[in-house]
């Protein structure tokens, strides 16, 4: 896009629709800053131009040819130099934009969709090496052998339909009555006349079954000939038509008992499976008209809409909760939890989260009840230990942790089973869904923030982890609700016949947003948000840390020796932020990434007419932002110093009154004085040294008159760092943070012995010493298989070639345990250390350490000395064991 806008200014300039003296002026006019940059949209630009008259208000749109219009109270005008100025202004600003090209969909029909997945089956079929070993009679039950040596019992039904019976998940969701094994067995067949001719052709049995082409409704087939017995037996039960509908299946289990007396007759498992959900839910619905949920099991009392979202999940198997942000789904999930364990006897329940949140969950759960909770952490050893020997109610681990524990995680047993920013499993064909899909589990609850209107795909993949057969099958669920690109044929363009989507999804969703539930709220609710660094922002943390460390150590500081201290500090908190505000090469910001989930998934910005404001004190800081919510294609407006105060209100106006700026973002020069009433929503993307400051920042939308009365102030707090114990309230004395590090302080020397020591300093050694000074590898996700960023809804692709796939082995009864590889949490084998290798070992890694931590020391101090940042690869620290010699080689940026 910057190429596109560079070509627009070429052409200006060369084609002579300008004259040069027009040309000169735009140059001019965009170096003195005199236009400027009132607002952004997906594909429209907003400007205004300072003039003798007043301020000239006009627009740039760029249309679906990539051509750029100047517009002015909506006409188009022709180019002058105002609009070059303004494009010269975007050339400076504008970075990277992709405007998708929307193109008519295509949506199927039932038949058109089927059609599609049988013959995408029907080509598996004929690519596939399966082995076959034949009954004596053509409707028995034949064994296929796939590639990987599992067995499939196989029974064919219909030669014309090539329809059958085969025990694997994929046949009891498709509704298509036969899936690539029973293909590939009449392939076999067909090919194959003499054998096809030698065997028997009766039925050699009854066979009671569910039927995928009637909506799985228990249905019958057998022998034309039957005893009277039997005759009678199944017309009693399955009447005329021959199959029993769903509502008068508890009515199967007395045909159970009858049928033990006949020793030709199958029932398949499906049925004894659907007879008990069944008997299940009538139980639910019982308890939840009889029973009452105590919420004096909590140590608060939830709010009335929290009690409605706890009583909902409490009776069901399984259920979502999809409340809006900061409506307090975690403390609904630990009354949920609490509640099974009184109605039901539950004695275990497990909460997979986000690695982050690991800690947050359980501070939570020990302050808002009485249950024991524990962390899973630590080598696998420590791990499976944890799940063997705590003896209370709550565990809790993440994703990652899950892909190599869930088979340990099974022999322990859990009752109920929690998963927090459930989207994590929006994939169901990743390892992650496949692992927690195969825990065992009597009732599971999804907490997500993400509306069912934008990730249709997420949605099925939860549910699919609740109920297998809620939503399925996938092809099903596609003509319904997808609409397809015609030349791509698994890319979706958009979704549609969504209200249907929400009646059925109420049965097992349960979603307030915030302005239903207002009267409820306390007006102002904060909430910190953890956001792990990246390694490399964990280095350069750690080596500002290092200096700091040393510059505190002295007994007399200069005014020097302060400003450095000043300028270490600060790059500490920037690095928290983004890498990129200490290392122009380098663009690490796991905050970022959360940001862009938060509006999109979490707050729902781009379907939404709800006004944010965005602070960072950095306004390098605030264009990435920026960059980011034009990628996404959130409108918004950007504030810093450089923004006259004669327009501030200009940009303000355009804030509160266009429905199209979504976002305001503002350096702390948005200054005193600032009315944004009209938002409902704070985001400090990172914690103010200043209390002072984050005050005003809430203040400036928390006054009389404001638009919205609940305001949300959401904290972005990057853990193991600066920010955290900014947080945690280490400094908090605004006389401390103005009196040792105010910039006005001209004392030249500054005693800081036992008797005068600062408050601050003293607190900001203390805060060194608890800070960690590595990461360890299994604290941070995964993001190859796991991410919270989604994909933009043009880059959706929904593969029907293959189903779902539930197992990861193809077999039903058996369990895949992930193997551990080297690097995946515990890269050492501690069995396998003899005493002398042991104590050489933590010699060695002592060692490492120590030089780690100078190697950060002087990284820093060169990067203070030049501006420039060494990256981690630069540096390298060689150990021979066996003599004991360290190395350190750095290589300096440029060379």
């Amino acid at each position: 896009m910057l190429q596109i806008i560079k070509n627009k200014v070429l052409q200006l300039q060369k084609d002579s629709i300008l004259t040069k003296v027009q040309i000169r002026t735009a140059h001019k006019m965009a170096e003195q800053q005199k236009c400027i940059i009132l607002a952004q949209g997906p594909n429209t630009f907003y400007f205004s131009v300072s003039a003798e008259k007043g301020p000239i208000e006009f627009h740039l749109e760029i249309d679906e040819s990539n051509e750029i219009y100047p517009i002015k109270n909506e006409i188009w005008q022709n180019w002058d130099q105002n609009y070059l100025a303004a494009l010269l202004v975007l050339e400076e600003y504008y970075h990277t934009l992709e405007i998708p090209l929307e193109t008519s969909g295509k949506k199927y029909t039932r038949e058109g969709m089927k059609r599609r997945v049988l013959a995408e089956r029907l080509d598996k079929a004929l690519k596939a090496d399966y082995k076959v070993e034949f009954a004596d009679n053509i409707y028995g039950e034949h064994t296929l052998i796939n590639e990987k040596g599992n067995k499939f019992k196989v029974t064919l039904h219909d030669f014309e339909k090539k329809t059958g019976y085969i025990d694997n998940i994929d046949w009891r969701t498709n509704k298509l009555g036969t899936t690539k094994h029973i293909l590939y067995v009449f392939n076999v067949l067909e090919a194959d006349k003499r054998l096809l001719n030698q065997l028997d052709k009766t039925y050699p049995f009854v066979e009671i079954y569910t039927d995928p082409l009637n909506d799985y409704q228990v249905t019958w087939r057998g022998p034309d000939a039957l005893s009277d017995e039997l005759k009678d037996m199944l017309h009693t039960y399955f009447g005329p038509e021959n199959y029993v509908p769903d509502a008068n299946v508890k009515d199967l289990l007395s045909l159970l008992e009858e049928t033990q007396q006949f020793d030709n007759l199958v029932i398949r498992p499906e049925v004894y499976d659907k007879i008990d959900q069944a008997y299940r839910e009538q139980s639910l619905k019982t308890l939840a008209k009889q029973t009452k949920v105590d919420f004096d099991l909590l140590k608060v009392k939830p709010f009335p809409y929290q009690q409605e979202g706890i009583e909902f999940a409490t009776f069901k198997e399984g259920a979502i909760i999809a409340d809006d942000m900061g409506l307090g789904k975690t403390l609904q999930s630990i009354g949920v939890s609490v509640a099974k364990k009184a109605i039901f006897d539950f004695t275990k329940t497990l909460i997979i989260c986000p690695a982050s949140l690991k800690a947050q969950w359980k501070s939570e759960i020990e302050k808002f009840s009485n249950e024991k909770a524990v962390v899973v952490e630590g080598p696998p050893d420590e791990r499976r230990a944890i799940y063997r020997e705590f003896d209370g109610y709550f565990f809790i681990t993440n994703y990652e942790a899950v892909l190599k524990d869930s088979s340990h995680i099974n022999r322990v047993g859990f009752d109920f089973l929690v998963l927090d920013e459930a989207q994590r499993i929006k994939n169901f064909n990743t390892k992650t869904h496949s692992a927690i899909r195969r825990i065992a589990k009597k009732h599971a609850l999804a907490i997500t923030g993400t509306p069912i209107e934008n990730k249709l795909l997420d949605l099925y993949s939860i549910v699919t982890f609740l109920k297998p057969y809620f939503l399925t099958p996938l092809w099903e669920f596609s003509y319904q609700h997808c609409v397809f690109d015609p030349q791509q044929k698994d890319k979706i363009l958009g979704y549609y016949n969504l209200n249907a989507l929400k009646n059925r999804m109420r049965e097992i969703l349960i979603r307030r947003e915030k302005r239903a539930v207002l009267s409820e709220l306390p007006n102002i609710r904060q909430q910190e948000i953890p956001v792990k660094l990246s390694l490399y922002q964990h280095e350069l943390h750690a080596g500002y840390a290092s200096g700091v460390s040393q510059i505190l150590s002295k007994k007399y500081k200069t005014p020097y020796d302060m400003q450095m201290l000043m300028h270490m500090l600060t790059c500490m908190r920037m690095v928290c932020d983004s890498s990129a505000l200490v290392d122009d090469k380098s663009s690490d910001s796991p905050k970022l990434i959360e940001l862009e989930h938060i509006l999109t998934e979490k707050l729902d910005m781009p379907n939404t007419e709800r006004k944010i404001i965005i602070f960072s004190e950095w306004v390098k800081m605030n264009r990435l932002i920026g960059q980011m919510l034009r990628k996404i294609g959130i409108g918004f407006i950007e504030l810093n110093g450089k923004v006259p105060v004669s327009k501030r209100g200009e940009l303000i106006k355009k804030f509160e009154e266009d429905p199209e700026i979504s976002v305001f973002l503002s350096t702390e020069a948005g200054g005193t004085g600032l009315n944004l009433q009209v938002a409902d929503t704070v985001i400090n993307f990172e914690v103010p040294w200043n209390p002072a400051k984050k005050n005003q920042r809430i203040g400036r939308i928390d006054r009389l008159g404001q638009k919205s009365t609940h305001l949300s102030v959401l904290n972005l707090i990057s853990t193991n760092s600066i920010e955290q114990n900014i947080a945690a309230g280490l400094m908090l004395k605004q006389n401390l943070f103005e009196g040792v590090l105010d910039k006005g302080n001209h004392t030249d020397i500054v005693d800081f012995s036992e008797k005068g020591k600062s408050q601050f300093l003293q607190q900001l050694e203390e805060m060194l010493e608890e800070m960690p000074t590595e990461i360890k590898a299994e604290e941070h996700d995964e993001p190859a298989e796991i991410e919270p960023q989604e994909k933009l809804l043009e880059d959706q692709q929904l593969s029907l070639t293959e189903e779902i796939s539930f197992e990861t082995t193809d077999d039903p009864g058996q369990e895949e345990e992930v193997p551990l590889k080297s690097g995946d949490v515990n890269t050492t084998d501690e069995e396998s250390l003899t005493p002398h290798d042991e104590g050489n070992k933590q010699k060695i890694a002592a060692m490492e350490e120590v030089m780690n931590q100078g190697m950060g020391f002087l990284a820093g101090l060169y990067q203070i000395s030049t501006g420039k940042a060494m990256k981690a690869e630069d540096q390298k620290i060689e150990i021979n064991k066996e003599t004991g010699e360290v190395t350190m080689k750095f290589k300096l940026p440029g060379f």
